[in-house]
């Protein structure tokens, strides 16, 4: 612990208070800068030096993987290796690991499929279908139901806030209740004019007010009564102070309106007249969703919050784990997240819970995803005995910067700083003689955009780094619109790029194509013609222009089609055959194989799959099948997607990737359960576009990035700082006062405030806040003074009566202008600065788990090794999954299903309806009626076998599909992940048993090749399990007992149910740890050994494996102790 005293000397008073504060509720308001991720970081350490606790007992959540990472690298560095055990996590991977780790108690929605916009639009629609005419949210306008997004909305925000429908209508009932006792007498007080006689009747109601008993609410929620006499209080004593009725007015403005009678009545009725509407609607969607098998994001965290409150067992198990509870960013919980950890520190006994919340008011920006600032009030009223530590001390910006801020920050309302009485005020420990903060007006917003650009281009010749260099905005669209200035300025940039997937020219000429086949095979002739001719010029045809125009002649003169000419031309007759095969084929095949034909996916391919499996069962599953001699093959793949692109313009081609891979994603989550069809695929492309849904693809910004500037939002900005910021676009209609917001049609009441906040102008001057305080030494706003219209615009409100230095700026000359108008006419069209294949793919590769399977596929040159696993798993090309390989997951997946029926119910599912299951799932599949009718005969077979011969072996006590994607694995430098089908815990020991389909193999000893090679991969499986375990977090402390092969499928000679079991000794593991070890630096430094001189046999795959080990790639060598 010497590295703990050393740093422990270094902290300053508060830390050192919070630090030592390890028993009972502790309260941090810590705001930008001052050392929260040391705090929490030092504090976990204190706790593990002064108690008997484990490091797995402690429980750390955040709320970004990047704050959960750096907070575990931090405590690593105080206390090495134990850092990996303790339970640092997002809320989000917290609830998805007490899901898989507690299972039985999640059992209806274990094989559940998340639903996308349009799912959950559709549903609602047929639901909002079936309303009575005089429910107030049945109303329509041009056809559509003027409520149903907001009812969307409000069902998600419940959710968020953890509520069901029957905790509505408590709220609305508890309410009501108050509203009736009061509204008949301040109708009548304000029947009359306001005097001044009007303010001394108001206190007897607030005494009224105050003496009616207290409600039954869920959790977290405040009586309405709360806020009623508060708010009149505060009324009364403005107007005693004032002399005058206005306070009075208003309050009365706020809280009450004229009905049809002309008689004042509050504004909370109508509220609670469409909440009340919507409490059934919120029913009647769960149960639809639950009978489509499908969830959306907000499930998972209010099923964690309902079993917790439901099952004790489950709550005093999760009590008992975690004993010591440290929240980061608690200002951004939302009620659900709240409510769980009052679960999680309620205990029986009434014991002081170990629970500390380190949050700050001034950066809480996320209520857009219902985070509830507030809950820091309830975290006081919940634990009032809690001690509370304030920490001001700032260790990133200078004093100018800290003081420009905080002139911004005391504009906003409601601020602890005044409800706590605590000083904010944040103290410079940087020493930055050098720090600027400036506020630059430019006349338009095109010169605003290139003076920022010749800006960072000056402070990039004055030394600055890139990476310490920072822009930031409230929207994307700034961001974007600032680009072509950079690109012109070769400016390097990291960004998050996003991307509206329809607006790919990739993915519009494969809409282009499945039109033309959908409107042949449906006898649309005319619209097929008219959409032939786009079709042929596109330039992956590589057709002549002379051609093309004989063609249009020739089907004029001759008064035919397109297609009928296409026919009748040699040159173009190949396409024309084409596309009249796939015409017929997309009225009976599967949509994933229509696309892969349409892309024209080489035949040996090898699809993507992260499954733990091999499902190949013969060597004919590794050959490719000849395409026949010929036959036309669509040229989409080869110009999009060849080796040249990828080696000269990595950008280009991982963009058409992405949109292909999020367009693919979207239509299986579009429809789980069916088997689609071409014109399915346009219907769904279709509907986005109707309802004007972007399908978005993400591509990160890198977090470790150094030869590029950073570009990001406000939101994205929080917890990370720079050198040089660039606050942009500062007018009042972005980020103050005149900010247009869409109204809401169903509102909340005022204890119920659980609307996202980010349109308030509170939560405005919060962002820029955070926005200003990620500078170090230099701040630079600016602002333009018109905007593209070249209509007047104004700085932001809070920005003026403030000590900021303001700038008046010009264009430097006539040339400058009409450079910046070629800018903005022309280059936002041109691509932007390329950048290497390393630096596109490290945002994938900075949060990067190796599986076993990405491992075996890496060292498989049989498969293409290294270069296999950068195009399928890196990059993940998308493609149809086999028969074969849906096959074997389907077959795992009942057989996790009758596990976890088991665990939940006691009871062994009927093998009947296990195979049924099977059937079931089988018809939802992507599959030809030849392989459905197949694989259906050999899955019943096959588990019927099995069932009868392994049932009994089955336990309520064995965990099914574990995972340990959440059990911080880390092995030297490699982080690994995997999940495991079966699992056996008895006292002190682990058994791990692994599920495998196809033809079993009797013994460790391959006949043929390809069982070498499948075995190879199979013991190498099983030993990565064993580090697995033996690694994790919650399972390190259990001896391995071993692991088996289970193989589900007969011997076709015997009959018989064979499994394989093995063990390894250390020196087996030591090795396989070094392969790890040396694979990991290969992909982690993009050094993929070429791997074309290797023989593609068994033979060649030891091969390669002797030489990662012996060092005969360098760069993929472990490095050596003081390397990094």
């Amino acid at each position: 612990m010497e590295k703990f005293k050393t740093r422990y000397n270094k902290l300053n008073s508060a830390q050192k208070k919070a630090v030592d504060t390890i028993d009972g509720p502790l309260l941090v308001v810590a705001g930008p800068g001052t050392g929260k991720t040391e705090l929490l970081s030092m504090r976990a350490a204190n706790i593990l030096r002064a108690t008997d606790t484990l490091p797995e007992n402690i429980l750390c959540l955040t709320f970004t993987d990047s704050g959960a990472n750096a907070m575990r690298a931090r405590l690593a560095s105080i206390i090495g290796t134990d850092a990996y055990k303790v339970a640092i996590q997002t809320f989000h991977s917290f609830g998805t690991e007490i899901i898989n780790h507690h299972s039985e108690y999640f059992y209806r929605g274990a094989d559940f499929s998340p639903a996308d916009e349009v799912a959950t639009y559709s549903i609602l629609t047929d639901i909002f279908e079936e309303l009575d005419y005089n429910n107030p949210l049945a109303s329509k306008m041009n056809g559509d139901f003027t409520h149903l997004r907001d009812t969307a909305q409000v069902i998600s925000e419940l959710k968020q806030a953890g509520l069901s429908s029957s905790e509505l209508l408590q709220i609305i009932d508890s309410n009501e209740k108050l509203l009736d006792a009061v509204e008949p007498e301040l109708a009548a007080i304000f029947a009359n004019r306001i005097s001044k006689t009007t303010i001394a009747l108001l206190p007897p109601i607030a005494n009224k007010i105050a003496e009616l008993p207290a409600p039954q609410l869920p959790p977290a929620i405040a009586p309405l009564a709360d806020a009623l006499a508060l708010s009149m209080a505060r009324a009364f004593d403005e107007a005693v102070a004032s002399g005058k009725t206005t306070p009075i007015t208003a309050w009365r403005n706020t809280w009450l309106e004229k009905d049809a009678r002309g008689e004042f009545v509050f504004k909370d009725r109508k509220r609670h007249a469409k909440l009340r509407a919507v409490a059934p609607i919120y029913d009647q969607y769960l149960a639809e969703m639950r009978q489509a098998e499908l969830f959306d994001y907000d499930d998972m965290i209010l099923n964690v919050v309902q079993a917790i409150e439901q099952y004790p067992d489950l709550r005093f198990n999760l009590q008992e784990r975690y004993q010591y509870i440290m929240v980061d960013e608690f200002q951004d919980t939302n009620l659900a997240q709240l409510r769980i950890l009052f679960n999680l520190t309620d205990t029986p006994h009434g014991d002081a819970p170990n629970i500390m919340a380190v949050g700050d008011d001034d950066q809480a920006i996320y209520s857009f995803q219902g985070a509830d600032v507030g809950n820091i009030h309830r975290f006081r009223k919940r634990y009032p005995d809690h001690a509370s530590v304030v920490l001001t001390d700032n260790y990133r910006s200078s004093q100018t910067i800290l003081d420009r801020a905080r002139e911004i920050i005391t504009q906003a309302s409601g601020r602890l700083e005044t409800s706590m009485d605590i000083d904010k005020h944040l103290l410079a420990h940087a020493n930055n003689t050098s720090s600027q903060v400036t506020l630059s007006s430019l006349p338009s917003r095109q010169e605003e955009l290139a003076w920022i650009a010749e800006s960072i281009q000056k402070n990039i010749t004055d030394g600055i780094k890139l990476s310490e260099i920072a822009v930031i905005a409230r929207r994307h669209s700034d961001l974007i619109a600032l680009l072509p200035y950079l690109n012109r300025a070769n400016i390097a940039v990291n960004y998050e790029r996003r991307d509206n997937v329809l607006d790919d020219e990739r993915i519009q000429l494969l809409e282009l194509m499945a039109r033309i086949c959908v409107d042949i095979a449906a006898g649309e002739h005319d619209e097929a013609n008219s959409l032939l001719p786009e079709l042929i010029a596109q330039p992956m045809f590589d057709f002549d222009s002379e051609a093309i125009w004989r063609l249009s002649l020739q089907a004029y003169r001759n008064r035919t089609n397109w297609l009928e000419a296409m026919l009748a031309s040699p040159t173009f007759q190949p396409l024309a055959k084409w596309l009249l095969g796939r015409a017929k084929a997309s009225l009976t095949e599967p949509l994933e194989t229509f696309l892969d034909t349409l892309i024209g996916v080489p035949q040996n391919y090898t699809a993507n799959d992260d499954t733990d499996d091999d499902n190949d069962d013969s060597d004919a599953a590794r050959k490719p099948t000849k395409p026949h001699r010929n036959a036309f093959t669509s040229p989409f793949y080869q110009y999009y997607f060849n080796s040249d692109i990828l080696g000269s313009s990595p950008d280009t081609y991982l963009t058409a990737l992405e949109a292909l891979q999020t367009l693919r994603s979207k239509l299986r989550e579009g429809a789980p359960d069916s088997t689609l069809l071409a014109s399915d695929f346009l219907t769904l492309i279709d509907t986005y576009r109707q309802l004007n849904i972007p399908v978005v693809s993400i591509r990160r910004a890198s977090e470790t990035a150094q030869n590029a500037i950073n570009l990001m939002s406000a939101h994205k900005s929080k917890g990370l700082e720079f050198d040089t910021v660039y606050v942009i676009n500062s007018i009042d209609s972005m980020w103050g006062e005149r900010v247009r917001s869409r109204s809401r049609l169903i509102g909340y009441p005022e204890n119920l405030a659980i609307s996202p906040n980010a349109d308030s102008y509170d939560e405005r001057i919060r962002l820029y806040f955070v926005a200003m305080t990620r500078a170090k030494r230099q701040l630079y706003l600016s602002y333009a003074r018109s905007d593209d219209t070249a209509k007047d615009t104004l700085k932001a409100s809070f920005l003026a009566g403030t000590n900021l230095q303001e700038i008046d700026r010009q264009p430097s000359s006539t040339a400058a202008l009409a450079e910046q108008s070629e800018i903005v006419w022309h280059d936002r069209l041109t691509a932007p600065i390329n950048r290497t294949m390393k630096e596109l793919l490290a945002p994938t590769l900075e949060n990067y788990k190796l599986s076993v399977t990405h491992l075996n596929n890496f060292i498989d040159v049989t498969r293409g090794g290294p270069q296999n696993f950068l195009l399928n798993n890196l990059l993940r090309f998308p493609q149809a999954k086999s028969a074969n390989a849906i096959y074997g997951t389907l077959i795992h997946a009942v057989l996790q299903h009758a596990h976890s029926h088991l665990a939940a119910s006691g009871t062994r599912k009927p093998i009947e309806d296990i195979t049924g299951e099977f059937i079931r799932l089988l018809h939802q599949q992507n599959l030809s009626d030849a392989d459905l009718a197949l694989y259906s005969k050999r899955g019943i077979e096959a588990l019927e076998a099995f069932l009868s011969a392994k049932y009994d072996t089955f336990k309520p006590s064995q965990k099914p599909e574990l995972s340990f994607a959440g059990q911080g694995v880390v092995l030297g430098q490699a982080r690994l992940t995997g999940s495991l089908d079966l699992v056996d815990i008895d006292n002190q020991t682990i058994t791990v048993t692994d599920y495998k389909t196809g033809k079993p193999s009797t013994s460790w000893t391959g006949k043929s090749d390809y069982e070498k090679i499948k075995l190879h991969k199979y013991r190498q499986q099983l030993m990565f399990y064993e580090l697995l375990c033996a690694n994790s977090r919650d399972y390190a402390r259990y001896k391995f007992a071993g692991a088996w092969l289970q193989f589900v499928e007969p011997d076709q000679a015997t009959g018989d149910i064979v499994a394989l079991d093995d063990r390894f000794s250390n020196d087996e593991l030591a090795d396989f740890q070094r392969l790890i070890a040396a694979v990991w630096r290969c992909i982690t430094t993009l050094e993929l050994p070429d791997v074309s001189h290797y023989e593609a046999n068994y033979r060649g795959i030891l091969q390669f494996e002797e030489d990662l080990l012996a060092g005969k790639y360098p760069a993929c060598e472990q490095p050596k102790i003081g390397d990094e």
